[in-house]
């Protein structure tokens, strides 16, 4: 039983991809919770051939038969009119929008880079990247006007780490989490919250891959999309603070990725041999410091560099510093 403050009573939200997959776990869990679903989904194919009402239909329908609440749309939200056009169907039955799920996608089969045509970025983009740009624009207006609202985006590994021929795909999720940053730190300060998540489940995107049966055996034990159903709902929560956060959620495991700076050097008049050699004395480790946002990572870089320039210390190292020598002995 969840506690009643964890719980969504009375929350409208979307979500996208619900009729298959992590969207469909997504769905059920949001609805087990006291929200009410719309489940989403255009009944494509992986790569988003043609589309059938069944699967958003089904879903929808199980959600009610357990008693929760729900309702099939199969909008194409890659659309801009289409995405917008549901939205204020939703405000107009609901009265509101409290949350955004942007989990639809789609998949090519990976294709090394030079056999990779730029009509197959498009093609990814278009859903991934399109799709979550277009409801994030229909529903920030009515979030704004309330005060409140909750946006998941789905980014992936590919996106963080590079993957073999997936470089339409990885491109289209690593603008996605450009994308969050930049909304995140649009809206700081307010009660919305925009974030994203990396989902690791075993869907059919994950299926179609070519590996060791044993591998794909161990992949199906720990990669249950109910793993992750949890992290998502969190992130929908009122009562969630997160903005601007990047979520790892794979096989029970849940971890934040920091984009940030590792240690650097000063130099203020760089020659190429001076910066070879100042990046081969880096560390390709250690603690990462992070910014709210570009400007706020620029504000940093100039105040620092004014305070070098004027023959103190980097602030940062020397505030580091300080507190590594106030550190208690172990």
């Amino acid at each position: 039983m969840v506690a009643q403050a964890y719980r969504l009573d009375g929350q409208v939200i979307l979500v996208t991809g619900a009729g298959r997959g992590l969207g469909e776990s997504y769905a059920r869990h949001l609805a087990g919770l006291g929200a009410h679903v719309i489940v989403n989904d255009l009944g494509a194919g992986m790569a988003d051939a043609g589309g059938s009402p069944l699967p958003a239909r089904t879903v929808a329908e199980a959600i009610r038969a357990a008693g929760g609440r729900a309702s099939d749309d199969m909008t194409d939200i890659a659309d801009p009119h289409e995405a917008t056009a549901l939205v204020e169907r939703i405000v107009e039955v609901h009265g509101r929008i409290d949350a955004l799920v942007n989990n639809a996608g789609n998949f090519l089969p990976p294709t090394p880079f030079p056999e990779t045509t730029f009509a197959d970025f498009e093609r990814t983009w278009r859903i991934h990247l399109g799709g979550t740009c277009n409801l994030c624009r229909a529903a920030l207006p009515h979030m704004a006007a309330r005060g409140f609202g909750r946006i998941v985006n789905t980014i992936s590994t590919k996106g963080l780490y590079g993957g073999t021929g997936t470089a339409a795909y990885a491109s289209a999720k690593a603008a996605v989490q450009g994308l969050t940053a930049a909304l995140a730190a649009d809206y700081r300060g307010t009660d919305i919250r925009i974030n994203a998540i990396s989902p690791g489940a075993f869907t059919r995107m994950v299926d179609a891959g070519e590996r060791p049966a044993a591998f794909t055996e161990a992949l199906k034990r720990n990669l249950p999309a109910d793993l992750v159903a949890p992290a998502i709902a969190w992130l929908c929560h009122p009562a969630c603070g997160e903005n601007g956060a990047l979520i790892q959620a794979m096989a029970g495991w849940f971890s934040r990725t920091v984009i940030g700076d590792l240690d650097g050097f000063w130099d203020f008049a760089p020659s190429i041999e001076s910066v070879a050699r100042g990046l081969a004395a880096l560390p390709a480790d250690g603690p990462v410091r992070a910014a709210d946002s570009s400007a706020a990572h620029a504000q940093s870089i100039i105040t620092r560099a004014e305070a070098v320039r004027a023959g103190g210390q980097d602030p940062i190292e020397e505030k580091e510093a300080s507190w590594q020598h106030s550190r208690p002995a172990c």
